[in-house]
């Protein structure tokens, strides 16, 4: 992951740290936000090579910002990781239409270092 920048956009604090330090760690630049407005603009400018959206944020839904960046000629094809405490089919059948690059992980069923395995596979 050496010289990759990821944004990680989540109002879980400590989750987003712990994901953070694992990540940089690996040699990545990682950004961290903790809501979707500041997240969506974050990603803008910054333009990482991979964006993780908690599914449910203050402000903006992560699901809300992913449609935002899609709409975004350098966004329709970011990566992205949508993640999320709660199980809602609804809202990973959504973002099925988002692009291929897009998917939808419980946090429950992930360790951190799964995550960050997972995310040295998508920027590989």
């Amino acid at each position: 992951m050496q010289g990759k920048k990821i944004l990680i956009t989540d109002d879980d604090i400590p989750f987003s740290e712990m994901l953070s330090e694992i990540l940089r760690d690996e040699g990545a630049t990682v950004l961290v936000e903790h809501d979707g407005n500041a997240g969506l603009a974050t990603a803008l400018a910054e333009k990482p090579d991979l964006v993780m959206l908690d599914v449910m944020m203050p402000r903006m839904s992560g699901i809300d910002v992913l449609n935002k960046l899609r709409a975004d000629s350098w966004g329709a094809n970011v990566p992205a990781l949508l993640l999320t405490n709660m199980t809602q089919p609804e809202a990973a059948e959504r973002t099925s239409v988002n692009g291929p690059a897009t998917e939808y992980l419980l946090k429950t069923d992930w360790t951190l270092d799964q995550i960050a395995e997972r995310v040295k596979q998508l920027l590989a």
